[in-house]
């Protein structure tokens, strides 16, 4: 998702009961065999065409030799390497061996890629670009490395990540330079990222100016990422991170005067997160070359029954002099979102976000828009000690080809802050309409949001990259 461009994305998740027939017959474009299963077990489980080691492979699988050979072992183990992401076809079927038993074959295409993007973001705030690389399976682990550098209006950043199997380490580094007002009702200029706040070119029109100053942050993230279990039909796939954040905060040109929280604010934090993931954008990315669409029939076809997914996350933050802080403080963060999702991939999403901070500097005041989930792009927020917010998303695909998809989204959200006696709410709706192409990650679109409160629209869009 982009800095100036927020989407809601809609998740999907595949439940199938479990029957027993006597015999096991899946469709022609499966390519299978009909195998007797009664008291038949997996004798042998061969791969071909995979350039993954075979070991990642039979990880993902669900199955080995020794289990039993139930009328949905080939729909589960074609199911599971799909969720990979990893391949352009997967084929799986079984044939019967001498003694009852049974050898399940898969043949899977895959290969490798190493590939740079440009991207370019704008709205209301300024213009975003930059480059991003990618690179896939080249040491046959189904990692995904990525490195990137961008530039806006208000400062440039630049990160590198690399993911295996469920594991992550991620590392950011940027420099912002923005001017930012606080207004007579309390509200602040939005957080844009690297672009400039949205309210830079008539600040006026939100109302009397309070406070105004040249602020500067130079920021380091460092984080790892672990699987902590990987999920059944029963319980939610389980995940943690932990890792260093450090910001070293500057103000310059303060009418009447700056906030109280200059220098370094170094901070330590641990997360966990149940629930499942979407796609990561070096998987967008490698659908260039067919990489993760294995699963096409299943992404064109209707729902066969409504499904529901949910994924809850919390954090915990701490600020002290361990941490290389000038200033001790600490918060926790909260997240829970479900999803319902149907027919032709119409979704209905709810997501609910907030948190609580005590000792709180300034610059790390939680805010109705970065803690609290909204969708929509705001020209102003309020921060607090405390935040929570709701957003309502529905999303639908209005057409969907081989080629690509026509969506849309409509959303509804409202937030409040409050602490050290004041308080504020941002409420607000709007929609996006874009296009994504299935084997190009060069999705399309335009965002508009309505401020309820500050009774204005910001227009946004996308260029490259992903939503």
């Amino acid at each position: 998702m982009t800095a100036n461009f927020r989407l809601t994305k809609a998740l999907t998740a595949f439940l199938f009961p479990l029957v027993a027939p006597a015999s096991l017959v899946l469709p022609a474009a499966s390519q299978t065999m009909t195998v007797s299963t009664a008291a038949a077990r997996i004798e042998r489980i061969t791969f071909q065409g995979n350039r993954t080691e075979e070991k990642v492979l039979r990880k993902h699988l669900g199955i080995t030799e020794g289990d039993p050979l139930t009328p949905l072992t080939l729909k589960s183990a074609q199911t599971a390497l799909w969720d990979m992401r990893q391949f352009k076809t997967v084929e799986v079927s079984s044939a019967a061996l001498p003694g009852g038993n049974a050898e399940i074959d898969i043949k899977v295409k895959d290969g490798w890629y190493l590939l740079p993007f440009p991207f370019f973001t704008g709205g209301s705030g300024g213009g975003r670009g930059g480059l991003l690389l990618f690179s896939k399976n080249v040491f046959r682990q189904a990692e995904s490395i990525m490195a990137s550098a961008s530039s806006g209006a208000a400062g440039t950043s630049g990160a590198l990540a690399l993911q295996r199997e469920g594991w992550s380490v991620r590392a950011i580094a940027g420099r912002r330079d923005i001017s930012e007002r606080k207004y007579a009702d309390g509200a602040f200029s939005a957080d844009s990222g690297y672009g400039s706040p949205p309210d830079e070119k008539d600040p006026s029109r939100y109302g009397p100016v309070a406070e105004s100053y040249g602020k500067t942050a130079d920021e380091t993230t460092i984080s790892v990422g672990l699987p902590l279990a990987g999920g059944s039909a029963r319980f939610p796939r389980l995940s943690a991170a932990f890792g260093w954040n450090r910001s070293r905060i500057g103000y310059s040109d303060p009418a009447p005067a700056r906030p109280g929280d200059p220098g370094e604010q170094g901070q330590a934090f641990v997360s966990v997160k149940a629930g499942r993931d979407g796609a990561g954008a070096a998987d967008s990315v490698g659908a260039i070359f067919g990489f993760g669409l294995a699963d096409m029939e299943r992404r064109l076809a209707p729902l066969s029954a409504a499904a529901f997914t949910s994924s809850a996350g919390i954090s915990y933050h701490r600020g002290a002099a361990w941490t290389g802080s000038d200033y001790g403080y600490a918060y926790f963060l909260a997240q829970c979102n479900g999803s319902l999702a149907w027919g032709a991939h119409h979704s209905l999403s709810l997501r609910l976000a907030g948190g609580h901070g005590d000792g709180l500097p300034p610059n790390r005041l939680l805010a109705t828009g970065r803690e609290t989930g909204l969708s929509g792009s705001y020209a102003r927020e309020y921060r607090g000690d405390s935040a929570a917010g709701a957003s309502l998303v529905y999303s639908r695909q209005f057409r969907t080809t081989r080629r690509g998809a026509w969506q849309g989204a409509l959303f509804a959200e409202a937030a409040r802050a409050w602490g050290g006696g004041t308080a504020g709410s941002k409420e607000g709706a709007g929609a996006s309409f874009w296009y994504k192409f299935w084997r190009f990650p060069l999705p399309l679109g335009i965002s508009a949001t309505y401020s309820f409160d500050d009774r204005d629209t910001q227009v946004s869009a996308a260029l490259g990259g992903r939503f």
